[in-house]
């Protein structure tokens, strides 16, 4: 049985009204072409396009991914989305900085690895540390700088700014 996580569907940025509109009617023209992907019974991809399919009960397919942990599926959202959505530099950004967390983690169990083998060198040497903001940055195919902005204004600025 499908199942709606909240936090995945507020993890990527709702369509536009015009967005939302075409592809309801691409939707009612063509059906759903594409399959719902999903983690653990969850939507991961797909959220506007099953509400569209109960809305109009039609037919749509699923597939299922395998991810080892809920973070390693919200980084499969995110990377999705930017390869399938025109996202704004601010937008990318945002989606990126939803993956600060994931990436804090790994590089803190890498500086564990790394302190761990310290006397190990070879096991030292292949762990690379992580450099969070830089890797937020590469996510987004922004500089670390608006990383730096967005983080700031995300954190700061009234709704109407944002």
């Amino acid at each position: 049985m499908i199942q709606i996580k909240h936090e995945f569907k507020k993890l990527i940025p709702p369509l536009g009204v015009e967005e939302h509109t075409q592809l309801t009617l691409n939707i009612c023209k063509e059906g759903i072409r594409e399959p719902l992907i999903l983690w653990n019974n969850y939507i991961i991809d797909g959220h506007n396009r099953y509400e569209i399919a109960k809305q109009f009960n039609l037919e749509y397919k699923t597939i299922s991914k395998d991810f080892e942990s809920e973070d390693e599926a919200k980084e499969w959202m995110i990377l999705n989305q930017f390869g399938r959505r025109n996202l704004s530099n601010y937008q990318r950004s945002v989606l990126a900085l939803q993956l600060e967390e994931v990436f804090s983690k790994k590089a803190k169990e890498n500086q564990a690895i790394q302190y761990k083998g310290s006397s190990l060198s070879q096991n030292s040497a292949e762990v690379k540390p992580i450099e969070t903001r830089n890797e937020l940055a590469k996510v987004a195919n922004v500089s670390h700088d608006t990383i730096a902005k967005v983080k700031k204004i995300q954190a700061q600025a009234s709704e109407e700014v944002k």
